[in-house]
């Protein structure tokens, strides 16, 4: 008798020691992924995810809200006597240990439409979009990275939902700082709800 149940448990021990054997390598797997592995997909359902690869590197949201949202964007018509007309930006923060870091798309006065491509290039300039990348590290020593006339990319609007305020797309961008040192962004993006 003892030897059948002993036989009868034998099987489901090493099920339950090849499940958890397997569910620990998956998390292992998803933990340890890099690069556009560790980027969400590109959807366009509002899932409220961005990611990116800023010099081969994973960059996604990261660090607690009470600073404020790691990730946030607004599509709005703006009229002020400093502003006036449509207004698009998301931004998304990572917070190190010794460091934060952030990336944000702008459109300057300029309506976005679903399907279209817009080309990000300087930051001062009305009716065209830009991006940048941002460090912050030590006692507020600040390394802006911004698009110009010479390191530029590109915003693709995959999904524009006005009723549901969801805007999807994808962007890549080459960004300079004052010193010239250039920091290349790739594989970009985005699904998020946005504020109007």
């Amino acid at each position: 008798m003892k030897n059948n149940k002993y036989l009868s448990l034998k099987p489901f021990t090493s099920y339950l020691i090849l499940t958890g054997f397997l569910l620990c390598a998956g998390m292992k797997c998803k933990k340890d992924a890099t690069g556009i592995d560790a980027l969400p997909p590109a959807t366009q359902e509002g899932k409220n995810t961005f990611g990116c690869l800023v010099n081969g590197v994973a960059f996604t949201p990261k660090g607690s809200n009470l600073g404020g949202p790691r990730l946030n964007c607004f599509y709005q018509y703006l009229n002020s006597s400093t502003s006036q007309g449509y207004y698009f930006n998301i931004t998304c923060l990572r917070n190190e240990s010794n460091s934060n870091r952030g990336i944000a798309i702008n459109g300057d006065s300029l309506i976005i439409k679903e399907g279209n491509t817009y080309q990000l290039k300087n930051y001062s300039q009305k009716n065209q979009a830009y991006g940048s990348y941002s460090i912050v590290s030590g006692a507020g020593n600040i390394n802006n990275y911004m698009t110009s006339g010479n390191f530029i990319g590109e915003l693709y609007i995959s999904k524009l939902d006005e009723v549901n305020l969801i805007v999807s797309g994808t962007f890549w961008f080459d960004a300079v700082n004052d010193k010239g040192e250039k920091v290349e962004v790739r594989e970009g993006r985005f699904d998020v709800h946005y504020v109007k």
